[in-house]
This record gives structure tokens, C-alpha cells and sequence, in this order.
């Protein structure tokens, strides 16, 4: 392994040890007791969304990426904006009794931003899963998780690893 590969994986070790199982907790509970949760991120933390879906869907809860259908999110960057597309979608879908769940590498994306800010509009608990400090996201956001990295790569592997202990958590629930 060469000191690069190894100070990668040593920043990302570091990082994992930093996770807050408390904030873990709250976000398995705002997960667990919502009727539908909505998920949302951008490139990396798009994939994380899936990702978190999947697992969601696993343990028998509701989810859904709202960034997954191609041709809608395009339909809809097209004829709004890009900024649009996930509060568009909450618009449509979205009660009081559903949680938005955010996977935000910087936090500080506008069309994650407004997203936020419209589901606090329409009562739905807005969750974070979030690095770089928050970013913009954090205020905005019930609970959250927040990873203090500045690195898309460490943060985005371990919002990966706080996929698999919210759905550990899920289970032994």
C-alpha cells in the first residue's frame, strides 16, 4: 500500500470514529416513525441515497430517492431548474407524517437547500446526513448527523458506513 492510499484510509478511519451514535439514534428514530421517507443527494451522495433507500426498503419502511427517475429529474431540470426538481417533487408527494432525509457531502447544495425549506413548509421532519460541518443544510434540518471532514471521499464512504448501522439498527429495533 502506498502512503497516499494508506493517509486515505488512515483520515477515513479517523473520521469513522467520529460518528455520533447519539445523532445516529435520532435519525433512526425520525426514519422509523415517519409513513414515507424521502431521500435526496447529489453525484456521490446521490448514490448514497439509493444506496439508503434500498436498505430502507429491506426492513419494510417506505423510501424513495426522489433524484432516481432519469427522465422525470431531467423533464423537470428542463422545464423549472435544477434547483426545482426535489422541491417539485416533495410538493407533489410529500405529508406531515414523512421525513426528507438529506445525504450532503458540503451541505451547501441550493437545490438540497430549498429542498429543506420547502418540507419544512409542509411539516415534513427534515433530516440530515451531512459533512463539511452542515454547511447550509444544518439550520435547516430537525436532526442530523454531521461528519467535520472537508473531503468528498471520507465523507461519502462514511455516510456509507452510517447507512448499514441505521439499518442495523432498524432491525434490532
Amino acid at each position: 500500500m502506498t502512503s497516499t492510499n494508506s493517509a486515505y484510509v488512515d483520515r477515513l478511519k479517523s473520521l469513522l470514529d467520529t460518528i455520533d451514535q447519539g445523532s445516529v439514534d435520532g435519525v433512526v428514530l425520525a426514519i422509523k416513525t415517519a409513513r414515507t421517507v424521502f431521500i435526496a443527494g447529489n453525484g456521490g451522495s446521490d448514490a448514497n441515497a439509493s444506496h439508503l433507500a434500498l436498505h430502507l426498503n429491506e426492513v419494510g419502511l417506505r423510501a424513495h430517492n426522489l433524484m432516481a427517475e432519469i427522465p422525470l429529474l431531467t423533464a423537470y431540470a428542463n422545464d423549472l431548474a435544477y434547483d426545482e426538481v426535489v422541491r417539485k417533487r416533495l410538493r407533489q408527494s410529500a405529508t406531515p407524517e414523512d421525513c426528507l432525509v438529506v445525504l450532503r457531502g458540503s451541505g451547501n447544495s441550493r437545490n438540497i437547500v430549498l429542498a429543506l425549506a420547502a418540507a419544512i413548509n409542509l411539516g415534513v421532519k427534515t433530516v440530515g446526513i451531512l459533512g463539511f460541518g452542515g454547511g447550509d443544510s444544518l439550520a435547516l434540518c430537525d436532526v442530523a448527523l454531521v461528519l467535520a471532514s472537508h473531503e468528498y471521499g471520507p465523507v461519502e464512504d462514511a455516510h456509507s458506513a452510517v447507512i448499514h448501522l441505521i439499518q442495523e439498527r432498524l432491525l434490532d429495533a
